[in-house]
């Protein structure tokens, strides 16, 4: 038998201005991605985790896919939206099998919701010692059930055979921890700050020594003129861009102020709890200056990715980090 099964496995990241689309083979060594693309989404058919008009955007995503010659196969989805619920909880130390006994009957006081709306999912974390009694951490993920039975049910007309919808926070969080080093320099052992780019919001997700911490959605966006207009440095001055180039520095000082919010939070929770480096992903990490911009800022080193081992992969990692991590199957919103 070869390293790796012949059969591919698709992988659909969903976000309002594109869906982003691998097809790779996972195993507990590797990952091999076989190609990449993405499908253009029109305004107004996606929004924040919701699809809006349901036959358009299965139009757009029918032509996208026959395009690149994929018409069926078993399939990822990665969401992410503001209507997620993460919630960090501790309970007592208990073997993993029991995590979900305590979870199925004490849902209820750790979600600000009714439980029955929404699908629930944990992601075990660290151990802790809380008046001499070791517990553990557990992060929630609740999404609510009519987004993902919207999303499946898209997935299904599109003539795939959806397997798993995963949270875009549990993607990135297990790639990094799939990986040994980061850009061919970094250790997956420092507590890395894992900061997505994207249109309409900025997901923030800390793994240390290779295991999750904690994950946000931050509302704060970066204005699409982002892309609208020429972008060079953050010193640039030429006339032409000094007013466009004004208005994406102050919208990135929303959003680095939002980050910092919760880089003040994650360092107050644990004595020893230390950022070590802010990895850059997404669809606008690409912005000309803003490793930079964000290193002086939170006087952290700050890097976009660009390379992960163990991965096989010749596109733009930072854009498709997430649909990658799905590939990885060790726990998922199902």
């Amino acid at each position: 038998m070869g390293l790796f099964n012949k059969k591919t496995t698709i992988s659909m990241e969903f976000s309002s201005n594109e869906v982003k689309v691998v097809e790779g083979r996972y195993n507990k060594k590797n990952i091999v991605v076989d190609k990449c693309f993405s499908i253009e989404v029109p305004d107004g058919l996606y929004e924040d985790g919701v699809i809006k008009d349901v036959d358009k955007f299965l139009l757009v995503l029918q032509e996208g896919l026959a395009q690149n010659n994929v018409s069926k196969g078993d399939v990822y989805g990665v969401i992410n939206s503001s209507n997620i619920i993460i919630r960090e909880i501790r309970i007592p130390r208990v073997e993993a099998k029991q995590i979900a006994a305590i979870l199925k009957y004490q849902l209820d006081e750790y979600l600000p919701v009714d439980p029955e709306g929404y699908v629930v999912q944990y992601v075990p974390l660290n151990f802790v010692e809380e008046d001499g009694v070791e517990k553990q951490n557990v992060l929630l993920v609740g999404v609510p059930k009519y987004i993902v039975e919207t999303h499946l049910n898209l997935l299904r007309n599109l003539g795939l055979k959806p397997q798993v919808l995963d949270y875009a926070g549990n993607a990135i969080s297990k790639l990094i921890k799939f990986s040994e080093s980061i850009n061919g320099i970094y250790d997956n052992n420092l507590t890395v700050a894992c900061v997505d780019l994207e249109k309409e919001s900025t997901a923030l997700n800390i793994t240390s020594k290779g295991m999750m911490s904690l994950s946000r959605v931050l509302k704060e966006e970066i204005s699409p003129a982002v892309y609208d207009t020429p972008f060079r440095t953050m010193d640039d001055s030429h006339d032409q861009d000094a007013v466009a180039v004004a208005g994406i520095q102050g919208n990135l000082t929303v959003v680095l102020d939002a980050i910092d919010m919760v880089f003040r939070y994650y360092n107050s929770k644990e004595k020893d709890n230390n950022i070590d480096l802010v990895l850059l992903y997404g669809s606008y990490s690409d912005i000309d200056g803003i490793e930079g911009m964000m290193s002086n800022y939170f006087d952290i080193p700050c890097v976009k990715l660009a390379v992960i081992d163990k991965v096989r992969f010749f596109g733009d990692l930072a854009k498709y980090a997430n649909a990658i991590g799905a590939l990885i199957r060790v726990n998922g919103v199902k």
